[in-house]
């Protein structure tokens, strides 16, 4: 597989937030025109530069927090990425950045009064580094940051966001004061699809069949050949295998790989060479999937290699996995790689659709609350938020054809739930 290819599809910020203050923000996510032309420039021209210079100062991780209070953009990433996949990500084939990893970027253009030069500030969970980057001829002049916020001011299609640890310090963990919510606009609405999810017809285990053929030349492609097909039919499950690799598919339309000898390699390998590994195994099986993304949501190392969390996303929304327990966690796919090969996966398959039009939904903090009071109402009383998004939510023991309704999906420091959207009439 020519990664190359498709490696900016796996790297990109969660949200991208144009901020006046914890009060006014706008929060913008990949359907809005402005987040792609400031992530280009991101990418494309600050990435590098912030790789190859030296910071002009180096804070406090506690700075993060602190320049939410002050007019800027800030480019939040739902991981830290490692420095080998940046330098990777930028082109670069050699550079010593001065941060381990990045899981943020802030642009404070009012910082300096050179209007050729960008003042930043990059955030890798354990300190801030600020920079000053030279703005060259191919790059979005000072100009369209500082005057982004009068931009949203004035276009109809986005509404201010507040902090809900500003808007509603009782409901907020002190921990997540800064969640984004729609505070002060009882009416504010967005326009949402249903999406439909299914176990992929060739992927499905029919107990009175032994027809393997279309699970072969779906997950084994070309080694469909050379394992060994083992069914068992009473756990409704099918094993394929030979003296180093085992894939196992069961009726939930659940996939585990893994490689069978002992790692034998001692160097600890870098994050990029083993991201590789795992971006070959989703890509030659994406079409799966059908409409949904595939997007990184966590990485950590694990002795000499790494496991890496994906997640599904549709429309700029998450679709949240649950197990049994229903704790909304449950990742899409986890693959454990090193820089050789994949060691072990376990992926939820899904193929995911959106049905034709669109319905417009309440997004309203104010009407989200009222929701919960009617479906749970003692949250309000003895819990604290600490996430609230607008997505999907799947049960992965639910293998028949489901119907996604738009949902919020509220983290609490004791529960995880899933309140439906109100739909508005027409």
């Amino acid at each position: 597989m020519n990664v190359e290819q498709v490696k900016d599809n796996y790297f990109h910020p969660e949200n991208i937030t144009i901020m006046t203050d914890r009060f006014s923000q706008w929060v913008l996510n990949e359907q809005h025109f402005a987040y792609h032309v400031i992530w280009d420039d991101i990418r494309q021209n600050y990435l590098p530069i912030l790789c190859q210079s030296k910071p002009r100062r180096i804070y406090p991780a506690s700075m993060w927090s602190e320049l939410m209070d002050i007019s800027s953009i800030r480019i939040d990433f739902a991981v830290k990425y490692p420095n080998s996949m940046l330098l990777w990500f930028a082109g670069i084939k050699s550079a010593s950045p001065s941060f381990n990893g990045i899981r943020g970027i802030i642009i404070v253009p009012q910082e300096n009064v050179n209007i050729t030069v960008n003042t930043l500030y990059v955030y890798d969970e354990s300190s801030v580094y600020m920079y000053h980057a030279e703005i060259r001829d191919n790059m979005r002049p000072k100009a369209y940051y500082s005057g982004l916020a009068n931009e949203m001011r004035n276009q109809s299609g986005i509404e201010p966001m507040s902090a809900i640890g500003e808007a509603f310090p009782d409901f907020a963990d002190p921990a997540h004061e800064d969640i984004p919510i729609y505070a002060m606009d009882p009416d504010v609405t967005q326009s949402m699809q249903i999406l439909s999810a299914r176990i992929p017809g060739s992927l499905i285990l029919d107990p009175e069949s032994d027809d393997l053929e279309s699970i072969q030349e779906s997950i084994l492609l070309t080694q469909k050949d050379s394992l060994l097909a083992m069914r068992d039919k009473t756990e409704n499950i099918v094993v394929f295998s030979d003296l180093e690799n085992v894939y196992q598919l069961n009726a939930y339309g659940v996939l585990e790989y893994k490689y069978l000898p002992p790692e034998q390699k001692t160097d600890p390998g870098d994050a990029k060479s083993s991201f590789v590994q795992a971006l070959s195994f989703i890509e030659l099986r994406k079409d799966l999937v059908g409409d949904a993304e595939i997007v990184l949501k966590d990485i950590r190392q694990e002795g000499n290699a790494f496991v890496f969390t994906f997640g599904y996303r549709y429309g700029g929304m998450d679709i949240l996995l649950s197990d049994a327990d229903n704790d909304m966690t449950a990742p899409a796919i986890r693959i454990k790689a090193s820089s050789d090969r994949i060691l072990e996966c376990r992926w939820v398959i899904r193929e995911f659709r959106g049905n034709p039009g669109y319905r417009t939904y309440s997004v309203s903090f104010i009407d989200m609350l009222d929701r919960i009071n009617e479906n749970h109402p003692s949250l309000l009383w003895f819990e604290k938020f600490r996430s609230i998004r607008m997505g999907y939510h799947l049960i992965i023991t639910d293998i028949s054809d489901k119907r996604l309704y738009p949902s919020w999906l509220i983290i609490t420091d004791k529960a995880s739930y899933r309140v439906p959207v109100g739909e508005m009439e027409d």
